[in-house]
């Protein structure tokens, strides 16, 4: 039976405490876990913390003022397009060098919800919306991880005889028509690691993605998934798992957090080493690109004799 790894989950307080303790930082950085989860409560159903801050914004935090420790952020379609969560997908595994990657749910306990008739994405009030479902997060997923495809890191070749930057006839539109209408592309390159992780949360059976051919779900959390969670203060799953999210309560801090997990790590759970792209701490294989017959969004650049 392989070893599980141990990931860490931090709710909106402990955010709070993470990025204002220099001392619990450099901790939390040092710690060999496999990833932690930004703000998941979020996405659990759990209440809402009294204070918090924005996932995505933690994660630019932590991609700057660490070396080592990955990350998934939380996003969901309620409050986000598809496009913008995409964006900070990009910006993040660049910043982080690929230790980031993006967890999605169906409910942002944090978020207003649109219209009735649209409550994913209308509340921000700039028309279109979505059904608050399964079904909506999922196509979420799908605009992700294509729109961060769309834009190869590769064609950035920089040469200078010709003059050509980039291939840009490579960048691609996504085309997507279901829950979001999108023809893209991204405005910002793949990152150099590659397409990031996308994960899931499920907390039963009913929360399971539903699927399709093109799958971009890497990863699925909760006690549906092969990742369940386990409240501080509970004992590991006595059943085989890939790995174990730990998460700490509102009334319980960071450091209790970070104390169990050194015990946990030296009990017998997997350290993973420290460094490198998330992708790779999990084994997980890199997406396959988008198609060759993918719209061009741009004509073969021509090359310029230089002045």
């Amino acid at each position: 039976m392989t070893t599980p790894y141990l990931a860490l989950g931090l709710a909106g307080t402990h955010l709070v405490e993470l990025t204002t303790n220099r001392a619990l930082l450099s901790r939390w950085d040092a710690l060999p876990v496999a990833y932690s989860v930004l703000g998941i409560d979020r996405v659990d159903g759990s209440a809402p913390a009294p204070v918090t801050l924005t996932s995505s914004a933690v994660g630019a935090t932590l991609a700057g003022a660490t070396k080592y420790g990955r990350f998934l952020f939380t996003a969901t379609p309620q409050r986000d397009h598809p496009y913008n969560i995409a964006r900070r997908v990009a910006s993040l595994a660049h910043l982080s060098r690929g230790r980031s990657g993006l967890l999605i749910g169906v409910r942002d306990v944090y978020a207003p919800e649109g219209p009735k008739e649209a409550p994913a994405w209308g509340g921000a009030g700039l028309g279109g919306g979505a059904p608050l479902n399964a079904q909506t997060a999922y196509d979420a997923a799908c605009a992700v991880r294509a729109l961060e495809q769309s834009w190869p890191h590769d064609s950035i070749i920089g040469d200078r005889d010709t003059g050509i930057l980039v291939e840009s006839n490579r960048i691609v539109h996504v085309d997507i028509d279901n829950s979001f209408s999108i023809a893209g592309p991204l405005n910002a390159p793949e990152p150099a690691t590659g397409a990031s992780v996308i994960a899931w949360y499920a907390a039963t059976v009913a929360d399971i993605p539903p699927v399709s051919g093109n799958n971009p779900i890497e990863l699925v959390l909760g006690d549906a998934g092969s990742v369940p969670v386990v409240a501080l203060g509970e004992e590991p799953p006595a059943a085989a798992v890939a790995g174990v999210v730990l998460r700490a309560n509102l009334e319980q801090s960071v450091a209790d957090l970070l104390d169990t997990a050194e015990r946990w790590l030296a009990d017998g759970f997997a350290t993973i080493a420290l460094g490198g792209s998330l992708r790779a701490a999990l084994n997980l294989p890199a997406p396959a690109p988008r198609p060759s017959s993918a719209r061009a969004a741009f004509p073969l650049p021509q090359p310029r004799v230089s002045l």
